[in-house]
């Protein structure tokens, strides 16, 4: 196994972190007033409202909670379908449809709570995404990702300046494919540290990851890298009960020639559903198509968001 790190992009993002950790230095330094949260600041950050709620989970063997956005959305339009893709590999040989069904569920288990009585806890995730032509003609699923992962997350609600506080320091690591098996197999494993940074209304999670390459990786996909990139930022703001958000990877290290954006906006319909709108562009909507560029728009249902 090689562990692949790209020093143009992979370094740039951990820039920020080298930032991050020179703003706390700074800060360890000041008076405690000043280095902690205030209560009115705990009461209204949204990173610190979703970990208390979070917390209530009864502590058993089911206790499962929402990681990523989980969302369905009926209709999905990409106006440039990956049909080369796809030659002689869809129902019938038929080509793509532009509508279709996508979805993505994503929740996460603790396993290992406050770790040796520290705020640092242990816990496995799994995100699935799937296209559905379910308007075909013959509907079959084009594409399912498949993601488990398992990282350690340290709770430390640092104080920035202001409202922002640098909520949690994530480490982990996760695979991905799409376990086809078959010359459409596309796969990668990572290695990753994250920060979760915010205010009163703002969210931003900063991720560089490095790639560790294997048989399959380098078979299938060698080329991922360049599509994918070494690291994600989202940002989301929370404006009363809506959230709206941007995920963007590629972007640093391509100079934004090979970048993928996703644009979000969830809002209230009722206690536990949301309407979501959801618009992609870029490269890298899912695996098997990581080098086709599309721009795609859908609209549907959440259950959860980035905040």
């Amino acid at each position: 196994m090689k562990l692949v790190l790209s020093t143009h992009g992979m370094l740039k993002y951990l820039l920020v972190f080298i930032f991050i950790c020179g703003s706390q230095l700074s800060f360890a330094q000041s008076s405690d007033a000043a280095s902690a949260p205030t209560v009115a600041m705990r009461a209204k950050n949204p990173v610190i409202e979703r970990a208390k709620k979070e917390e209530k989970i009864p502590p058993n063997y089911f206790a499962i909670a929402f990681y990523e956005p989980t969302y369905i959305l009926p209709y999905y339009y990409t106006f440039s379908p990956p049909n080369s893709v796809y030659m002689g590999q869809a129902p019938d040989g038929e080509r793509l449809k532009h509508n279709e069904f996508k979805y993505q569920l994503s929740f996460k288990v603790p396993v290992w709570q406050n770790i040796l009585n520290h705020p640092i806890s242990l816990y496995l995730a799994y995100s699935q995404m799937s296209y559905w032509q379910v308007y075909a003609p013959d509907a079959f699923f084009r594409e399912t990702d498949y993601s488990p992962e398992v990282f350690l997350a340290d709770e430390i609600n640092f104080r920035l300046f202001k409202n922002w506080v640098v909520n949690f320091i994530n480490i982990g690591a996760m695979h991905q494919s799409n376990g086809y098996g078959t010359s459409l197999e596309r796969t990668w494993n990572r290695i990753y540290i994250s920060a979760v940074i915010s205010n009163d209304n703002w969210v931003i999670t900063i991720k560089p990851w490095a790639i560790l390459e294997n048989g399959t990786y380098r078979r299938q996909n060698p080329d991922l890298a360049q599509f994918m990139g070494y690291g994600q930022v989202v940002v989301a703001y929370k404006y009363g009960h809506q959230v709206f958000s941007v995920s963007a990877r590629n972007v640093i290290e391509s100079g934004g020639r090979r970048s993928g954006i996703t644009l979000g906006w969830s809002f209230p319909l009722t206690q536990y559903i949301k309407g979501y709108v959801q618009a992609y562009s870029g490269y890298g909507q899912s695996l098997i198509e990581y080098n086709h560029r599309t721009n795609s728009l859908g609209v549907g249902i959440a259950l959860s968001d980035w905040v």
